[in-house]
């Protein structure tokens, strides 16, 4: 075979080789752009700054990214969305490039809506605080805490009870801002309660004065308490008061001595017996 022939063998097969990957390589690339078509595209709104919490949100303040799969659960996938009508602002600190969540935002008269804060069923309410009844002023938004009633009743001794156990801090003061770190001395706190804790708030703090205990993080327990009074836990007995007059003597034919007068019975209280000795006295706490 003459060394022509060869080379020109040897040049078909070269071209052919070369044509066989030119023809795999528009077949990949069509068959890949074909996939990106027909895979559905999906955006999502983020943060486009960094928010502080109660900032109105602007368009200005948005971003459009795409996002892998599915749409996140409460996200938003236009700006308009998340204006609304433009009056909402952001419920807690938001950083740039974070997902906006609806949970996030609320809005409405220009001012932050506590009631979008409330879970189902629940109500808020505003109960009086101060240095020492409000811990100190270390209560935060979504801190949980125990509501004590203490009130002296018409035998001077002073009784405090449970009210409501775990009760979820909305606001404190004017705030409801959750990324609120330094204490704070304000002179309400706004909690969240069931409608029969609140009926029992109204009732306690018409009749006594509220006191605020603040519950450790994530702890959600319940402890039964009993009603406590100053005689009972510290033995300060209540002053004795004068009868303007003397005793009733015992009826002799009844065979056994009258039974002393005590304090005023208290309504819906239950009486409490304490044994020293050969003595006995009986004393009335609320339930």
């Amino acid at each position: 075979m003459r060394r022509s022939s060869i080379l020109l063998l040897l040049g078909a097969v070269l071209l052919g080789l070369l044509a066989v990957m030119a023809a795999r390589m528009v077949i990949s690339r069509g068959d890949g752009e074909n996939a990106r078509a027909e895979a559905p595209k999906t955006y999502v709104i983020v943060a486009g700054r960094a928010l502080k919490f109660g900032d109105k949100i602007a368009p200005a303040d948005l971003k459009v990214q795409p996002w892998p799969g599915a749409l996140p659960k409460d996200a938003f996938a236009e700006p308009q969305s998340v204006v609304g009508d433009g009056e909402r602002t952001a419920l807690r600190d938001i950083q740039e490039g974070e997902v906006i969540l609806a949970t996030a935002l609320t809005g409405g008269a220009g001012r932050l809506a506590s009631s979008s804060l409330l879970g189902p069923d629940m109500r808020a309410v505003a109960v009086p605080v101060s240095e020492t009844s409000g811990a100190g002023g270390f209560l935060a938004p979504g801190d949980r805490v125990d509501v004590f009633m203490i009130r002296k009743f018409q035998d001077d001794v002073a009784y405090a009870g449970m009210v409501v156990q775990g009760a979820r801090v909305l606001a404190v003061g004017q705030t409801a801002d959750t990324s609120k770190a330094d204490p704070e001395i304000v002179k309400s706190a706004t909690i969240e309660v069931t409608p029969a804790e609140a009926q029992k708030i109204a009732l306690a703090q018409s009749v006594g004065e509220i006191h605020l205990a603040l519950r450790a993080t994530g702890d959600e327990s319940r402890v039964p308490l009993q009603t406590v009074n100053a005689f009972d836990s510290f033995g300060m007995r209540p002053p004795a008061k004068a009868t303007g007059g003397a005793p009733a003597p015992a009826d002799a034919g009844s065979g056994s001595a009258a039974r002393p007068a005590g304090p005023p019975r208290i309504p819906g209280g239950v009486d409490v017996r304490i044994v020293r000795g050969t003595e006995t006295s009986v004393y009335q706490v609320p339930r």
